[in-house]
């Protein structure tokens, strides 16, 4: 255990948590900073999971987005357009073929960002996702930017972690009993 020198009183500040906003849809400098090779859920295919970094526009440097490549899978569609996807990337990046994915690491590449959908059941906001990406041999790289128009969203209630003045006290319960109403053991 580590004593603190003084009592840190946690509802006396505001936990907002704003840098897990979505980044706004417009055109990206990026990099891949790591990357690991998994099996799918089930165990039947290969995904590579990506943390990039942006590095421009500058009021986003630093911020990640996570994107994942299906390599593998038995699901032919799902196959192609995990692998065409992961040849756009490297083809952004300059590398025409990949042994080991730290290849791709810190090289920079520029990309289309936007929202994507959020989940089918509900349980997952839409998020940013990588809409496009440039290639430098085709020289049609745009500088990075922002979208002038954004796409409306709901806004995020705030973490607020302060206390509101104490309320009425309820009644205590009585003698014997819970406050929801069963008999204490």
């Amino acid at each position: 255990m580590a004593q603190l020198a003084t009592r840190f009183d946690a509802t006396a500040h505001d936990t907002e948590q704003r840098d897990y906003e979505e980044l706004p849809n417009g055109i990206y400098e990026l990099e891949v900073e790591a990357s690991d090779v998994t099996p799918t859920k089930d165990g039947r295919g290969t995904i590579l999971k990506t943390t990039m970094v942006v590095l421009r526009p500058e009021d986003y440097a630093k911020r990640k987005l996570f994107n994942n490549y299906n390599l593998e899978n038995p699901n032919a569609q799902a196959q192609e357009i995990g692998q065409r996807q992961f040849a756009s990337l490297c083809r952004a990046i300059g590398i025409d073929s990949v042994e080991d994915s730290e290849d791709l690491h810190f090289k920079a590449f520029t990309a289309k960002i936007g929202l994507g959908k959020p989940s089918k059941d509900g349980q997952y906001p839409a998020r940013a996702e990588i809409k496009a990406y440039y290639f430098p041999d085709q020289g049609n790289v745009p500088e990075p930017a922002i979208d002038a128009s954004q796409p409306a969203t709901k806004p995020a209630a705030a973490n607020d972690n302060r206390q509101a003045p104490a309320a009425k006290a309820a009644a205590p319960a009585a003698a014997g009993k819970r406050p929801w109403g069963s008999k204490a053991a």
